[in-house]
């Protein structure tokens, strides 16, 4: 009988040592959670974060992806799910605090997005990777060089025989919808059509559209040859990108804060839209992607 407690007990103690190495990696680091939304950018960036903690400590990061948006990232910090996560500053105008007041300057919105969600979820809103990616106004390149046309503004000389194709819901949005974009720019398109986002960029390749809503990193930019004019009256709210971290991982681990420090303006506008476009047109491993761009920067070997 004694042998056979005995032998419980040593089969229980094994476990519990097991279960205790499932957290380890493989260096006897920590293994910690990084969570993406299903957009590309967001999946580079925690890779970037994964590759580079990898390299330079001895943790290991396993990323969680296609969330189906931030809301499900944020549920996840308050159940201690997730250690890191990619998000943007202009999220904090989606409804989640009251006392928030709407800005489309970048740094006000920054402030907010560090000072709210850092309060709410314990966590730290690290300064931004570097590229953005809101709505914008693109035209042809041809279109914009034929007629010297930079900005925004500009385009209005032209809009009343232009077609503009979005997605619906730019049509009713509040704060940085078409009807508020009109009032801020003081013109309005022969026509706005509201459509998926595959037939709106096919269709200015064809020629239906003049105009598009795209998002900063759309790969479609590159791949259709577009410009984004300029915001010159900052009707868009910015979606600055950057990492987060839980405020306990960083306080147990600071060699895990110099390193996601690394990361801040490491990244363009136009490097993430080159990034993107190697991933969502040509095909191309994300994990590889990342990889070559961080060896490229000297950020890993």
């Amino acid at each position: 009988m004694k042998l056979k407690y005995l032998l419980v007990g040593s089969i229980l103690l094994l476990l519990l040592i097991s279960a205790g190495c499932g957290n380890k990696s493989a260096a006897g680091g920590e293994v910690f959670t990084a969570a993406s939304a299903k957009n590309t950018d967001s999946k580079i960036n925690v890779r970037m974060v994964k590759l580079l903690v990898e390299d330079q400590t001895d943790h290991e990061v396993e990323i969680t992806e296609d969330l189906p948006a931030s809301p499900q990232i944020f549920a996840g910090l308050e159940r201690d799910e997730f250690d890191f996560a990619g998000l943007f500053s202009g999220e904090v105008y989606n409804n989640y605090f009251d006392e928030v007041e709407y800005s489309t300057d970048p740094e006000e919105t920054l402030e907010q997005a560090q000072t709210y969600f850092g309060e709410e979820y314990d966590i730290k809103w690290y300064d931004p990777l570097g590229f953005v990616n809101n709505y914008s106004i693109a035209i042809p390149k041809e279109v914009a060089e034929d007629n010297n046309i930079e900005t925004v503004s500009e385009l209005g000389e032209y809009a009343d025989v232009m077609d503009l194709g979005t997605d619906n819901a730019w049509i009713e949005r509040d704060n940085d919808g078409y009807q508020e974009f009109q009032e801020t720019y003081g013109y309005k398109f022969k026509d706005a059509r509201g459509m998926d986002a595959s037939l709106m960029y096919k269709g200015i390749e064809n020629g239906d559209l003049d105009v598009v809503t795209a998002y900063t990193v759309d790969p479609q930019l590159k791949e259709y040859d577009l410009k984004v004019l300029e915001d010159d009256k900052q009707f868009f709210p910015p979606y600055e990108a950057s990492i987060i971290a839980t405020n306990s991982v960083l306080e147990e681990y600071p060699e895990v804060d110099e390193v996601v420090e690394s990361l801040v303006n490491v990244v363009s506008t136009e490097e993430m839209t080159d990034l993107i476009y190697q991933v969502d047109i040509e095909g191309k491993n994300i994990n590889e992607v990342t990889k070559q761009f961080l060896e490229e920067k000297d950020m890993i070997d």
